[in-house]
């Protein structure tokens, strides 16, 4: 699946290349650099950093890019300003990258000069690879069914020019690594702009099986029938009225092979959300295509961690469907036999993702011994209404686990916020004819509800976290490090995690 937009590729400047068009020199201008940094600037410019800086022409805001041109080895120079040293973080960098690299495009530029000492100066852990990753993800654009704008450069040939030589060279296996987890989030984010009428259970069964063929990677589909015998009354129920059947894909990543640990990550992939007969209002429909990012961050995970050769066990497993309307679709009402054997009462057929997400989450402690499960879902519109779109919610039964992910959310900049699950909630879906119910039928704790229900397709000694991620796996801002659309929220934490584990 191609991605369109423009690239950004990075390499250490060779002197024997043409100048590029532009000196990009990102640097904190509060307080104002140091004297030997803004020196060490100037020898590459004739002095135009300084010039720029006296002229207080660099704005204090993060992403504020003030230009000069000069008639030297670069034809113009520009300095990105990442505010503040105080304020300053990952979130703040990426801002800063994302502005720097829509300005680049919006110039037509096709080779830029970075200047990376004012990002190794502040002292930020992997401060120049998350510059990189930044560029690479704002050049994203979803445009594989527009016409191609020959205006728009394709590619920006981006060249490390550091007052050091062999800087450029130390810094390209961070700058690489980081492009790797950037290139994954694009790839989450071209899936998951994916309308329903291109991107289906089949169809994206069908994508998994590349993703697996690209990366070495072992795909194994539970198409419906097999999934009939293994008594998935919830993904049968949620997808049995479109006409495309539910599966559960399943990707294997094994580095280990003596290792008993296996992490599971579970993704909902609802290719397209109507609501079902519990039918979703019209305004904004079309963005339930968006139903999937779950499902695509798992995928695109397994493919950044092949690409990293991470040391771990990882399974990944895609519960796809579509939630459509038709004279098959499951009805408010129906009693559901799930793959634990425990039975559900639907009260609404909108509150299809946990359906799906527990015989998939029972299927990675029965059939693969999972002896960790992450799940990702796009499940609660309450997630945006507790957290707004700062944090992703977090449930899970295991401390330790909720503690690591909380501290890998926090060095990546994809925050997380733990909602308790307490016993307190339990009477919330517990069922009248049935073991439980699907939803409450009411407003409290809504988030925390689809948590609960969840938590009860999981043994009591399988360490477990849920994200809910509908606040943060969009935006509606063109101005944000990813732009309008899907961001791709939990490749780098998980990314992060996993990678901490494979040390």
């Amino acid at each position: 699946m191609s991605q369109t937009g423009t690239r950004f590729e990075f390499r250490p400047e060779d002197k024997r290349a043409s100048a590029a068009d532009v000196l990009m020199v990102p640097l904190v201008v509060s307080p104002p650099p140091a004297l030997q940094l803004v020196s060490q600037a100037d020898t590459l410019c004739d002095d135009a950093v300084s010039e720029l800086l006296e002229l207080k022409a660099v704005g204090t805001d993060a992403g504020h890019i003030s230009h000069t041109t000069r008639p030297g080895t670069y034809r113009r120079v520009a300095v990105v300003s990442l505010g503040s040293a105080e304020k300053l973080t990952i979130a703040t960098v990426r801002k800063a990258a994302g502005s720097a690299a829509r300005w680049l495009v919006g110039e037509k530029v096709s080779s830029v000069a970075l200047f990376p000492d004012g990002l190794v100066a502040t002292g930020l852990p992997r401060g120049v690879g998350e510059w990189a990753a930044a560029m690479r993800v704002a050049g994203f654009r979803f445009g594989e069914y527009k016409k191609p704008d020959d205006k728009t450069p394709a590619l920006i040939d981006v060249r490390i020019r550091s007052s050091e030589p062999e800087r450029s060279r130390r810094l390209l296996p961070e700058i690489q690594r980081e492009v790797v987890v950037a290139d994954a989030i694009n790839y989450a984010r071209q899936l998951a702009h994916q309308p329903g009428n291109r991107i289906n259970p089949t169809t994206l069964a069908a994508e998994a099986r590349k993703l697996a063929a690209k990366y070495r990677l072992k795909c194994t589909v539970i198409d419906a029938a097999a999934a009939r015998r293994l008594g998935m009354g919830g993904l049968l129920a949620v997808g049995g009225g479109a006409s495309e059947p539910p599966c559960l894909i399943q990707l294997e990543y094994r580095r280990l092979p003596k290792s008993r640990r296996l992490t599971a990550l579970v993704g909902k992939a609802i290719t397209f959300d109507s609501g079902g007969y519990s039918i979703k209002p019209a305004a904004g429909l079309e963005t339930l295509k968006y139903d999937k990012c779950g499902g695509a961050t798992v995928m695109a995970i397994l493919a950044a961690v092949a690409e990293l050769k991470l040391r771990c066990n990882l399974v990944g497993i895609i519960a796809a469907a579509e939630n459509a309307l038709s004279d098959r679709a499951y009805r408010p009402g129906d009693i559901l036999k799930m793959m634990n054997g425990k039975t559900v009462e639907v009260i609404s057929t909108d509150a299809e993702g946990r359906l799906v997400l527990a015989d998939a989450l029972w299927y990675a402690q029965e059939k693969l011994r999972a002896t960790e499960i992450i799940d990702l879902a796009t499940l609660t519109g309450g997630a945006s209404v507790a957290l707004g779109r700062a944090a992703a919610a977090i449930m899970s039964n295991d401390d330790e686990l909720a503690g690591r992910l909380g501290e890998c959310g926090r060095i990546t900049h994809e925050r997380l916020w733990r909602l308790p699950l307490w016993d307190d909630y339990r009477d919330l879906i517990k069922g009248t004819d049935s073991d439980l119910k699907n939803a409450s039928g009411k407003r409290d704790a809504q988030t925390i509800v689809g948590g609960m229900f969840l938590k009860e397709f999981i043994r009591e000694k399988t360490a477990w976290a849920h994200l809910d991620i509908a606040a943060v796996a969009t935006c509606d801002e063109n101005d944000g490090p990813t732009g309008k659309g899907a961001t791709g929220f939990g490749v780098r934490l998980l990314v992060e995690y996993l990678s901490r584990g494979s040390q």
